[in-house]
């Protein structure tokens, strides 16, 4: 089996991230990690300004042939449209341990103690624009025309056909429900009954009978 490259052992995307004016608030971007292999693999995640961007989860597992997704959130900071930033956040990954020795060490302690030449990178680089997001005014009204036309559907009222179709099938389910029990109840009751008398006919005949003398009775 050939060894992979030092980058596609596993997929990162996107393969940047932009972020917006104004930066006097908190936003956030999602990066997809794809794992193409049979191997469980680990993660971490680094960045060249840590005092401005934050990841959650920073480390974590991929499991084989799955994803995993890694919350980038950029804090507000004084934004200087005429500064040149080179921000960027770095995915590292290697291929996860045995289990039993997983269970006693943490993930950045895994990676602390992995040759460099095993960690294989994915960098992606942050452009932050000095401009708001510009959507067109047509694809904000589709995207609330979308979001209304889905409000009216989920809260759309149920018709009077529709009671009676629901109606139908709850009796007809009872229905069956009752013939189960009329088939099954009068076999029980025949042979509850013949186990009675069985009892009952054995219970007289072997128990004794005692002699009353006729000067005990009271008259």
């Amino acid at each position: 089996m050939a060894q992979k490259s030092n980058s596609d052992l596993f997929c990162v995307s996107p393969k940047n991230m932009i972020f917006y004016a104004p930066y006097n608030r908190v936003q956030r971007r999602l990066i997809t990690l794809l794992n193409p292999t049979e191997e469980r693999l680990l993660f971490k995640v680094l960045t060249n300004a840590p005092w401005q961007y934050n990841a959650m989860p920073n480390c974590g597992f991929i499991e084989p042939y799955d994803i995993s997704e890694v919350c980038i959130s950029l804090h507000n900071f004084e934004f200087e449209p005429h500064k040149e930033y080179s921000h960027r956040v770095c995915i590292q990954c290697i291929r996860a341990p045995p289990t039993d020795y997983l269970n006693n060490q943490t993930i950045l302690c895994i990676f602390k103690q992995v040759r460099r030449s095993k960690i294989h990178n994915v960098r992606v680089p942050i452009e932050l624009n000095p401009e708001p997001i510009c959507i067109p005014q047509h694809e904000v009204d589709a995207i609330f025309q979308n979001d209304i036309q889905k409000l009216i559907w989920d809260l759309r009222p149920i018709n009077t056909d529709y009671m009676a179709q629901l109606k139908e099938v709850t009796m007809a389910g009872l229905r069956k429900r009752c013939s189960w029990v009329r088939m099954l109840l009068g076999p029980l009751i025949l042979i509850s009954t013949g186990l009675a008398a069985a009892y009952i006919h054995h219970h007289f005949q072997n128990e004794p009978f005692t002699e009353i003398k006729t000067g005990e009775c009271d008259y």
